[in-house]
């Protein structure tokens, strides 16, 4: 009764114009035998049921299906881009294909055998020929792990949401839990980078564009070093201070920007300074003065006003889409990892580039010893200096700056007590993970901060390197221009963003990635989240092409 050919192959024709893959997979695929199909009450549709262990799971409402997904429907928010947890009947999936705010629907559903019975049994075709629908059947944990950054794009896309089957989910439980957790992990770092793209996403384009002139003509070159100290800006720096001066351990210096300043005041001269922050701040550090005979070390992003500072300035490319693209289509930088999020777990890595075997680290506190936030002579001192009266005094202003930390806690320690916040705590995290995938021995002098853990590894080779930039392919304005006119040529989308990126081609597709951190800007300047995708394209473009005109 419910096994019909003539459905199947509506159902494989339909979904063959998204997932060609799959459906093959499916022509291929036996019939399950745990798998039967029961009319519901009101007798209008078709419930499928599964058997597991002489249980039958119905996996919709047995009365009223098309109800109970109106009621699915209804539960999701503001639109966006839904991972459905069960395909079902589609019953819940069809109710959300009429809303027009919904910008693609990612359904993750186990055993293909099953997915063949219901769609021998059931039709389907107008929910898979949707150009916002896509299915994954058996995928692991490591391949949803590495597909859902690519087809989410938070910027374009907007919200990220999920809806279950209850009873699918309680059928295959464990396979369906470890998949909750593994899409909890990703979006939970999708969402701090979304998060920072949201703030910086413009910074980070016009900074590089002002800064591909001076990048142009950069022919500083580093050489290897066996050995590498790292000063962070830590109140824990002040105790080492005299270790530095004195260069106990003969090795080179690598100055934070931030610690600089406290650095200069105590005659304690880097041997290179690295900056990775795109705000104007960032040259607070640098008002104590600095030796331009210092090599320093600049994010493609960085204000262009740090290009001026130095006679050696060397420029590296980072995680930011638009750094990646001129590295990759007009002159190739050295790389640094700046996940960490912050200027010490960067130093780390420039240091390892640098084919260190042994790397030491002072002043990483990553925390708030004794209220204190950064070491003496550090930006902040002569900052708050000049904003204090008679009725805000200096520690007034530390106070407050402490305070901006939301979640921040206190705890006791042997010689009395630090602060702590989530923030911090995962830049500790972070840079433990790092540590563990390199080819150094990361050594953290132990200060008054929180501890690092990091285990010493019991052989490093020492692989000496060369930290330099390639030949740039043609001058900086030719190269903007081309990618100008690439800009121009772009086409605004009429399908689903995560359909109409896949349907690009390569080159196309890594244009519009350039601009997805400004995507996130301008999406949280309209403050709505169902606004339509060309329409937030079309301004991104025309923001981008209005910068490069003024630049050029």
């Amino acid at each position: 009764m419910y096994n019909n050919s003539s459905i199947l192959e509506r159902n494989l024709l339909s979904l063959s114009l998204q997932n060609k893959e799959l459906a093959v997979e499916l022509t291929k695929a036996e019939l399950s035998s745990v798998v039967s199909f029961k009319e519901s009450r009101n007798n209008k549709s078709i419930i499928p049921v599964i058997n597991r262990s002489n249980r039958d799971y119905a996996l919709h409402s047995t009365f009223d299906p098309q109800k109970e997904g109106l009621r699915y429907s209804d539960s999701v928010k503001g639109g966006g881009y839904i991972v459905v947890f069960g395909l079902g009947g589609g019953y819940h999936i069809r109710e959300l294909l009429k809303r027009n705010d919904i910008n693609g629907i990612l359904i993750i559903d186990k055993d293909i055998e099953i997915l063949k019975a219901i769609l021998s049994s059931i039709d389907l075709s107008d929910v898979l020929s949707d150009p916002r629908i896509f299915i994954l059947i058996d995928k692991t944990s490591s391949y949803i792990r590495e597909f859902l950054p690519e087809n989410y794009l938070p910027a374009i896309t907007g919200n990220f949401q999920t809806i279950s089957l209850r009873a699918r989910i309680d059928s295959d439980k464990e396979y369906f839990l470890s998949i909750f957790d593994t899409i909890k992990e990703v979006m939970d770092t999708l969402s701090d980078d979304y998060t920072v793209q949201t703030w910086f996403g413009k910074k980070w384009f016009l900074n590089s564009l002002s800064n591909l002139e001076p990048a142009e003509s950069s022919t500083t070159i580093l050489r290897s070093q066996r050995n590498i100290s790292i000063a962070g800006a830590g109140p824990s720096l002040e105790l080492y201070l005299d270790e530095l001066a004195d260069n106990k351990r003969n090795t080179f210096l690598i100055s934070t920007d931030t610690a600089l300043a406290c650095l200069l005041k105590n005659s304690i001269k880097p041997d290179l300074v690295i900056s990775i922050d795109c705000q104007q701040i960032s040259y607070q550090h640098f008002m104590a003065g600095y030796p331009k005979d210092i090599p320093l070390v600049l994010d493609l992003a960085s204000p262009p006003l740090l290009s001026r500072l130095s006679n050696k300035t060397l420029f590296f490319t980072s995680g930011h889409p638009f750094s990646r693209y001129v590295n990759k289509n007009w002159r190739q930088f050295p790389f640094i990892d700046t996940s960490g999020g912050n200027v010490t777990h960067a130093a780390v890595s420039l240091a390892e580039s640098l084919g260190a075997s042994n790397i030491y680290i002072y002043g990483a506190d990553y925390s708030y010893p004794q209220g204190k936030s950064y070491a003496r002579g550090t930006y902040v001192y002569p900052y708050f200096s000049t904003r204090t009266d008679r009725t805000i005094p200096l520690e007034s202003n530390f106070y407050k700056f402490l305070y901006r930390n939301e979640n921040i806690s206190m705890i006791k320690t042997d010689y009395g007590f630090r602060y702590i916040t989530r923030p911090m705590l995962n830049y500790k995290g972070r840079l433990e993970t790092f540590a563990k995938k390199l080819n150094a021995n990361i050594i953290p002098v132990k200060g008054l901060g929180v501890d690092i853990d990091i285990t010493p590894k019991e052989k490093v080779i020492h692989e000496p390197s060369i930290f330099s930039a390639g030949e740039s392919r043609s001058s900086w304005k030719e190269f903007l221009n081309i990618y100008k006119q690439k800009l121009k040529n772009l086409t605004v989308p009429d399908l689903p963003p995560s359909r109409y990126f896949s349907s690009l081609d390569y080159t196309d597709k890594d244009v519009w990635t350039t601009l997805f951190p400004v995507a996130a800007v301008i999406r949280k300047k309209y403050r709505d989240e169902n606004i339509k995708s060309s329409v937030l394209l079309s301004d991104v473009r025309d923001w981008a092409l209005d910068a490069i005109d003024q630049h050029l």
